[in-house]
């Protein structure tokens, strides 16, 4: 356990990778507050708190900058403090570019990419003022190979959240704040569900390692990130994939 009782936020986390990282985190004794666009995220909540941890809901739509603004106020006025941040949040319909609209373009860089600008712009300055911080950006596999499957807005938003991670990770670092990010390759989420069906053994045998990702495996990372030990490194992508791109 941390000496100093740290609170955390993950967004898009009523579940997949976004709960994992939370009930990892909580369970190191952390206060951890989930943020989704769905209110299911209450029950994914209540279920941890029922398991004996400190984990609390907000609803937020991390694309809208001023309900982001007072999502974050109120975690500021409840606990004091917001340490941790895990953007975690992001969408990922397909669409061929060929038959792409802008306002299709656009809905994704909005969640994907916005979203984390507007989490870190509304929690810097409490991490800032705390000279303490943790952010945890997810990225993707996509972001570094690429996307042939109708999903070339999510890979462009993935491989701007791994700039701006960069970014920030050099203007931060003198106080005590790390950025980093994760790129999960195929996880066996809920997302993935349509595109595994019948076929998981033929994905998990294009895997090095032999087998499908769990959440549990990229919130074992984010889980270390946050930590007290993870001071020295920031800036980096680190992939999580089993061999399936090694960079």
């Amino acid at each position: 356990m941390e000496e100093i009782k740290r609170v955390a936020i993950v967004t898009g986390a009523a579940r997949g990778i976004g709960a994992a990282a939370a009930q990892a985190l909580a369970s190191k004794g952390r206060i951890v507050v989930i943020t989704d666009i769905s209110a299911n995220g209450e029950k994914t909540a209540r279920e941890m708190r029922e398991a004996g941890l400190q984990v609390f809901f907000e609803q937020l739509n991390v694309a809208d900058a001023p309900n982001v603004k007072a999502t974050v106020e109120k975690v500021l006025a409840e606990f004091g403090r917001i340490d941790i941040l895990v953007n975690n949040a992001g969408i990922r319909p397909t669409q061929p570019f060929s038959q792409m609209s802008l306002g299709d373009w656009q809905k994704v860089l909005q969640v994907n990419l916005e979203g984390v600008f507007n989490l870190c712009s509304a929690i810097l300055p409490a991490m800032k003022e705390n000279t303490w911080g943790r952010i945890i950006n997810l990225s993707s596999l996509a972001a570094q190979q690429g996307s042939t499957g109708g999903h070339s807005h999510y890979a462009a938003s993935k491989a701007g959240v791994i700039g701006l991670t960069k970014s920030l990770a050099r203007e931060y670092a003198a106080f005590g704040i790390t950025v980093n990010a994760v790129s999960p390759g195929w996880i066996d989420t809920q997302g993935w569900e349509g595109a595994l069906d019948g076929k998981r053994d033929e994905f998990a045998a294009k895997v090095p390692v032999g087998r499908l990702g769990t959440p549990e495996d990229v919130a074992y990372c984010i889980n270390f990130l946050a930590s007290d030990e993870a001071s020295y490194l920031t800036g980096i992508n680190l992939p999580i994939n089993g061999g399936l791109y090694i960079s």
